[in-house]
């Protein structure tokens, strides 16, 4: 079942944006559904960001690599074309392999985590991710292609490449539903919209998924800024001067606020509060 399974991930822009604007997020997203269309990429989830991308897809090695690099092609023409460059061209990735179901769960939570990550959007309400459309029957699903004439698609969508008929078009974007399966991410969530949201609200997920891909967790701050925040928080929440004053229910509570406001990853709560990872996973 999870055969050639992947989450593709482009290795982040320093200090350059990929896409500054709406028209810029248009185009990737266009391009990304024109590319994976093409070279019957099927893609289950995807979140694109300002200078980076996360796609859990199937497909060879093979079959990717030549959807990436129709993907970059197609995006630079338009890049050169409004800005004057080709970041595109620059954009390489790291394919993580996704062995089984509870894996592939927790990719899509992680994807769709992302823009909560940086502060940007919900989960489920960024506008350039396929989190709206899981369980979500009230989801609009644009006009059919048959309503556009031939020459308004390839003005709005920027091809040539004869998409499918069932293709909708949501204003000038391709609606995710078109070329994202999301009826394959609800049968992994057992069909259960309450497993699915709860897992994409999970902070464990960022440590559990960088572990898999083999990549250390960092501290987003010091241990040092960490224990000024849980004593002032004691002192201002609670009116006690250390954490381990605090019954079970508080201290849950205190973990709760450490971790929204500081990011903290496990290893780091572990250190720094009295806490072990029976209560984290109650927690977290």
């Amino acid at each position: 079942m999870f055969k050639d399974c992947y989450h593709l991930c482009t290795t982040a822009l320093k200090d350059r944006l990929l896409c500054h604007d709406e028209e810029d997020y248009i185009a990737a997203w266009n391009a990304l559904a024109v590319c994976s269309l093409m070279t019957e990429i099927r893609i289950y989830c995807l979140c694109l960001m300002s200078n980076h991308i996360h796609i859990l897809l199937s497909g060879t090695s093979e079959k990717i690599a030549g959807f990436f690099r129709v993907f970059k092609q197609k995006l630079g023409m338009y890049l050169k074309e409004r800005h004057g460059s080709c970041l595109s061209y620059e954009l390489e990735y790291e394919l993580f392999p996704v062995t089984d179901r509870r894996a592939f769960c927790q990719e899509v939570a992680y994807i769709l985590r992302n823009p909560y990550k940086a502060g940007i959007s919900g989960p489920f309400s960024y506008n350039w991710s396929s989190g709206c459309l899981y369980f979500n029957p009230y989801l609009d699903a644009g006009k059919m292609k048959s309503e556009f004439s031939v020459k308004d698609l390839r003005q709005i969508l920027r091809t040539r490449f004869a998409l499918p008929e069932s293709t909708r078009i949501i204003g000038r974007m391709i609606s995710p539903g078109s070329f994202i399966d999301a009826a394959f991410v609800e049968k992994m969530f057992d069909h259960s919209s309450v497993s699915f949201f709860n897992m994409a609200k999970t902070w464990a997920i960022e440590d559990t998924v960088n572990t898999s891909h083999g990549q250390n967790v960092p501290d987003a701050y010091s241990d040092e800024e960490v224990v000024q925040g849980i004593n002032k928080a004691c002192k201002e929440l609670f009116l006690v001067s250390s954490p381990s004053q605090l019954g079970a229910k508080d201290l849950a509570r205190l973990v709760r606020q450490i971790r929204s406001r500081f990011g903290c990853p496990r290893s780091q709560l572990l250190r720094l509060l009295p806490v072990d990872n029976y209560l984290l996973d109650r927690v977290l």
